[in-house]
Parts: C-alpha cells; structure tokens; sequence
C-alpha cells in the first residue's frame, strides 16, 4: 500500500480538512466577538497561534492512533481486520460537510446581511437628505466617519470626533487621495446609513470608520477601512495606549489608511501632515475649542476664543490653532461680536506668526484674503477681481475649508456682480462637500442676489436640515420670507433664530426693527430692552433709537441721535452709519435746513467735497451722496448733476453693485435729469413685496424726490401702501396673539 492510500485508510487527510475548516470559522468568530467587545489585539493573535501550533499535533494523532469500539487505541496495536477506520472517515465527512454548511451559511449571513448593518444612532441627529447623488470617484477616495464615543460619557464626545477631524485634516494632505469633507461626514452622525449609500452620497470609494473608548489616561481606539463595493474589510485595526500616544496613534492609523489604499495609487512613499503640537493638554483644548466654532452662534464663538487662547497659552507654537482662532476672529467680526478695526488688530499678529515658520500656508493666505475683501473696504475693481481670484485659487488647495469657499464665492457674487460665477464655486464645492450646510447657506444667499427668492429659500431650509444648530440659517430664512411677501413667517423665523442664539443683541434688534417699521412700537421697545441689556454701547441700539423716534414722530429725536452717530462715526453693521445720515438727511431736508445740514456735514470730514475720487471708507462715500442730495435745497441743479456725475463714476469703478437697487437708480436718473426714468424706477421699488421694506412710504417722503412723487401714479402706490400697512398691522397683531410670542 502506497504512503499516500494508507493516510487515506487512516483519516490523515480527512482530519486535516476538517481541522482546517473548523479553524477557520473558530477564527472567523472570534473577529466578530473580539471586535464588539474592544478586545486587545494579542488575544487574537495569541487564537492564531494555538490553532496554528495545534495542526501538526493533531495529524500526528490521526497517523499515530485510531478510534475502535473499545477506545483510542495505538494503531499499531489493533488487527486490520477488525479495524473500523473507514466508518470512522464516513463520520468524519459528515462532521466536515455539517461544519462548511454552517460556514457558508455564516458567510452569507455576514454579506447580505451584517455587512449592510450599521451600529444604532448613540444620539439623536438630524436626517440625512438622500437626493444627493454623487458619481463615485475612479481613483482612490475615503470618507471618514465621526469614531463612535464608546466612553459612555457625553463630555468625551469631543475627544472622539476631534480625532476623527485630525485624521481627516491628516489624510486630505496626502495628493491624489480624494477625502469627504467634515461636515459632509459628520452629517452621518448617529445614522443607520448602509456604507454603500453613504459612500455613494459622499462620492467615495473607501469609508473609514471607528470607535474611541477614552477612561482617563488610557484610549483604545478601534479604526476598519471599509470598500464600499463589496463592503470588503480592507483592513482594521485596535490600539490601546496611553493618552500620550494619541498624537502616536493618529500616525500611525493615517499610515496604515493610506498604505491600505495602496501607496502606488498615491505617488508612492507618503507623507503624513502632523498635528502640529505635542502638548497633549493643548491637544485636548484645541479639540473642545473646534466643537464649540462649528455651532458658529455668538456664545459658542466667544468660548472657542478663550479655548484657542488657553491652548496657544500651553503650546505657543501650535499653527493649527493660531490659523483656528484668526478664522474664529473672523467669524466673530461677521457675525457681529467685533468691529472690523479689532478683527484686524487681533488676526493680522497670528497670520504674521504663521507665515513666519511657514510662509506658503495656504490656509493663513486664505485668511488674510478674507480679511482684506471684507463688505467695508473700498477697493478698485481691478485691484478687488484680482484679490478675489488669488482667493478662488487657493480653494482647491484647501478643500476642506467650507466656510472661506462660502465667502468667497459671496463675494464673487456681490462684489464682482457674478452671481452666476459665485454658483459655480459652491457647486464645486458641494462635489467635495455634499452636505455642507454653509455652502448652501451662501447658495441661498446668492440666489438672493439673482432674486430668486423660492430657489433661495429651498437653499436655507436644506442648510436647516443637515445643520438645525446653526441659528445664521434662522435669520437668512427671515430675510427672504420678506422677499417672498410673508410677513409672518418673516417674524416667525426671526423668533426661532432668537431662541437659537439669545446672546445675539443683532437678531433681537432685528426684531426691534421690524416691529418699528410696521408702526408698533409698543413691540419694538419691548425687543429694544433686550438690546440695551445685550449691549448697551452698540451701534445698533443707537440705530434702533432713530428707528424708534421715527415710529413716535419725533423729527428732533431723529436729527439729534443721527448727528451723534454721524460725528462718532457709527459702524456699518446692519445698516446702522447709513440709517443715520440718510435719516439726518430726510429730516434736515423736511425741515429745510439742507445748508446746515450740508456744512454739519462738511465740518466731519472736508475731503468730500473733492469728487475728483471716492473717500476711503464707506461712511465717508456716504456722506459725500448725502451731500449732494443736500445740495438740492441751495445749489442749482446744473451744479448738483456735474458733482453727481463725478460721484457716480467714481463710485461704478469702486462698488458696481450699488446702483442694482431700484431706489439708487431713480435718484441716478433724477440727477442726471431723466425724471421720466427716474420715476419708472421708482414704480419698481414701489412694486416690491411691502415686507422688503414697511417705511418706503416714509422713505419717499422727501422734499428732495417730490418730482417723483409727483407723478399721479406714483402718488396712489404710497397711498396704497399706506392701507397695506394698516392691514398688515392686524394680521401681525393677530399673530401676536399665540403663544409662542407671549413667553
């Protein structure tokens, strides 16, 4: 009998395959478990080794001894004519046939079923809109998911999505690697969302998944790249350390990620972008201090300041959160907490620091562009296009900065009048970044700007959706219901973007406002308290104060606070400087005293008396216009048209955007002395949606603009528009009535 017949007769061969296969679903268990229990690597491995070591043991038992009826018996020992090895073997095929039907059972159990099963929402989130779909990318691409906080402590959450926000800021560095961006991964939060559909939202080929157990000063830390394909396990892998590590840690999982997605795809040998600090406690502020400037609300952004601080304060040297807290400044001064001269003084030091070490930072190149194309500053449209497409080139650059791409392509939309193009930015944006809720914010905002308003609004209620906590989108959704002509919803929006952000004195003036406008000022002194708690030295309490006046009729009240906000001067800020002289304006003129009022004006700033180019702030253009529209009541108008001429040239070649507003238009013409133009301008402003603009009625009511409203047709709009008001005032009296606005 041959060598290979007599392992045949003895089982070798049969006891060989069935060790093997029941090694493999032993191994094939003991993943699963291991995994779900946060088990160390080494107990797994030391599995592998007994299994492996137990093989030749186990087929020298099979050559060596047989099973009879009495026993495991040597098999030299036992007569080949009594020997029951071949009922032995038929036992042992059905013991292997039973043990691959489980496996295969398992296997399909584990690809139908538990591969397409995510972990239960640890919190409750917002829903993720599915009409997105994006082509999956041809080259390699990962998204990575906020790791699971496995702490069982809400405070920990911080800790394990900022490390999933440093992998991803690591692994965006690497060229060629296409990465999701944060808030388009963090939308998934929470989700019981298949990796295919998620994969297939964000446009990615890989997702990268875990989870964060932090107990004191020990994390464990669980990572799985995941092929969206097939959700095949590309790799994973469990690091237990000391909290020291993490910077170690976060190394080596970027490593291991971007080896797995195959280095040669990658351009060969990578380079991992490091954390720039090795101050753990630094580290961890840094982490709390980026939680709270993603909400972007007035309190959160003040908290992340004095976080950033404490963080600088314990690495002095940690760019990340220098080029964090110049972008917070920046939030900060368009949002309303600083004025544009503190937002300069306190960014311009930190971007120096930066490009000191580092003088080709894109991201802080970025920064100083925003801070320098700002709605403030008058700047030459050559010199203004050229700032804002250095900007638009470092986009692509900084993939992940969703907030700057949302600022510059508004800025591209107003201050170069290129709606379409600033479009074209957000959309090349929402490729990386599918469900950015501040791009489209800002595509609502554009949308505005091409007034259309239902468009715009589909755009803030999609921000709303993927991003409920951010209460800018309340107030955007407020400024266009008063576009579409809903006075209610317009208050009702502006109630939810209160509640959301009750620090914000801006919103509560808002509100102030609107409710003066409308003739109640009952209302309006009620939301004008609030400001005067919030912040009694603003420029908009002096603001709500002429909006007050004029409510009440008190044409010296007016002229005295406007004077007083004029000489200061007043910020720009909702509207606060240009309240003040437009409004000194109409009631110095009503009361006849243009010259008065011209030379009160002269007296602040001389130089606007030189049209021969623009003053260098936007108040100083302001009142070089409001001097001209003085000059109607003692100067002929051959001399105010030759002055309005130079102005208005001077003011295209700076600020085209300015003359898109109907009511600019008609005094254009009317200088110009096309009265017929003047007042067909004058029809549209009159033909828009009273919620726009409740006093326009007012407004018009200069002695200055009585050639317009002279006109017949003219005159029966604002007297229309008169019991427009009357009616309005009912229905918002009625809306007061419920219960949310008696709190």
């Amino acid at each position: 009998m041959s060598f290979f017949e007599e392992l045949k007769r003895r089982n070798v061969i049969r006891v060989a395959i069935a060790y093997g296969v029941a090694a493999w679903f032993v191994l094939q268990l003991a993943d699963v478990v291991l995994e779900n229990i946060g088990a160390p690597e080494w107990v797994m491995q030391t599995i592998m080794l007994f299994l492996a070591a137990g093989f030749p043991l186990v087929i020298i038992f099979a050559w060596a001894f047989e099973m009879t009826p009495e026993g495991i018996k040597k098999e030299k020992d036992v007569d080949r004519s009594q020997s029951i090895a071949s009922v032995t073997g038929r036992k042992l095929d059905r013991m292997i046939i039973g043990v691959l039907t489980v496996t295969v059972a398992y296997l399909l159990i584990d690809k139908l079923v538990l591969q397409d099963t995510q972990p239960a929402p640890t919190e409750t989130a917002q829903s993720v809109p599915v009409d997105i779909e994006v082509p999956v990318d041809s080259g390699p691409s990962v998204a990575v998911l906020p790791f699971i906080n496995m702490s069982g402590d809400k405070e920990n959450e911080y800790f394990s999505d900022g490390l999933t926000e440093t992998l991803l800021h690591m692994l965006a560095q690497l060229p060629g690697l296409h990465v999701a961006a944060r808030t388009s991964s963090f939308a998934f939060k929470g989700q019981n969302s298949s990796v295919e559909e998620i994969a297939n939202t964000l446009g990615v080929a890989h997702i990268l998944e875990g989870s964060v157990q932090k107990s004191g000063q020990r994390v464990r830390i669980t990572a799985q790249l995941i092929r969206a394909q097939d959700g095949f396990h590309v790799w994973s892998q469990n690091y237990d350390r000391t909290l020291e590590d993490i910077f170690a840690i976060q190394d080596e999982i970027a490593e291991d990620v971007a080896a797995a997605l195959d280095e040669s795809l990658l351009g060969g040998t990578v380079k991992i972008a490091h954390i720039e600090t090795s101050d753990i406690g630094a580290y961890d502020t840094y982490l709390r201090a980026m939680e709270q400037q993603s909400i972007s609300s007035y309190g959160s952004l003040s908290n992340a300041e004095s976080l950033f601080k404490q963080a600088l304060a314990a690495d002095p040297d940690f760019t990340d959160a220098k080029l964090a807290l110049a972008r917070n400044y920046f939030m900060q001064f368009n949002t309303g907490l600083i004025e544009e001269a503190q937002m300069q003084q306190t960014i311009t030091p930190l971007l120096s620091q930066v490009r000191e070490s580092q003088p080709e930072n894109r991201l802080a190149r970025a920064i100083e562009k925003l801070t320098r194309l700002h709605p403030e500053v008058m700047m030459d449209q050559d010199i203004f296009r050229a700032e804002v497409d250095e900007l638009r080139a470092l986009l692509p650059l900084i993939p992940a900065e969703t907030y700057i791409r949302g600022q510059a392509a508004t800025m591209i939309a107003y201050g170069l009048d290129q709606p379409e193009a600033g479009l074209e930015v957000i959309e090349a944006g929402l490729m990386v970044d599918p469900l950015s809720a501040e791009l489209y914010a800002q595509q609502g905002n554009v949308y505005r700007k091409m007034e259309q308003y239902g468009d715009a609004r589909d755009s803030f209620l999609k921000a709303i959706e993927l991003d409920p906590l951010d209460p800018n989108h309340y107030g955007r959704m407020s400024g266009v219901s008063e576009n579409l002509g809903d006075i209610n919803g317009s208050f009702e929006w502006r109630l939810k973007n209160i509640k959301a952000d009750p620090q914000d004195h801006e919103v509560a003036g808002a509100m102030a406002r609107s409710f003066y406008n409308w003739g109640l000022p009952e209302e309006g002194d009620r939301w004008l308290a609030r400001v005067r708690v919030l912040a009694p030295n603003s420029d908009i309490l002096q603001r709500l104060q002429i909006d007050r006046a004029i409510s009440h009729g008190d044409s010296d009240q007016v002229i005295a606070i406007a004077e007083k906000m004029i000489a200061a001067p007043a910020g720009m800020r909702h509207g606060s400087f240009p309240t003040a002289v437009f409004s000194y304006d109409t009631y110095m003129s009503r009361a006849g005293r243009y010259e008065e009022a011209y030379n009160f004006l002269v007296g602040i700033r001389p130089e606007i008396t030189s049209f021969e180019q623009l003053p260098g702030d936007m108040q100083g253009v302001l009142m070089q216009w409001v001097s001209i529209e003085l000059m109607s009541g003692f100067r002929s108008p051959e001399e105010r048209k030759l002055v309005w001429q130079k102005f208005a040239q001077n003011l295209r070649a700076n600020a085209p955007w300015w003359f898109d507003d109907p009511v600019d238009q008609s005094i254009d013409f009317l200088f110009m002395g096309d009265l017929e133009s003047a007042i067909e301008k004058a029809r549209e402003d009159l033909a828009q949606p009273l919620a726009t603009w409740p006093i326009r009625d007012d407004s018009w009511d200069s002695p200055t603009w009585h050639p317009i409203t002279s006109d017949p047709g003219i005159a029966a709009r604002l007297s229309e528009i008169k019991r427009e008001k009357q009616q309005a005032r009912i229905q918002i009296n009625e809306m007061l009535q419920g219960p949310e606005w008696q709190q």
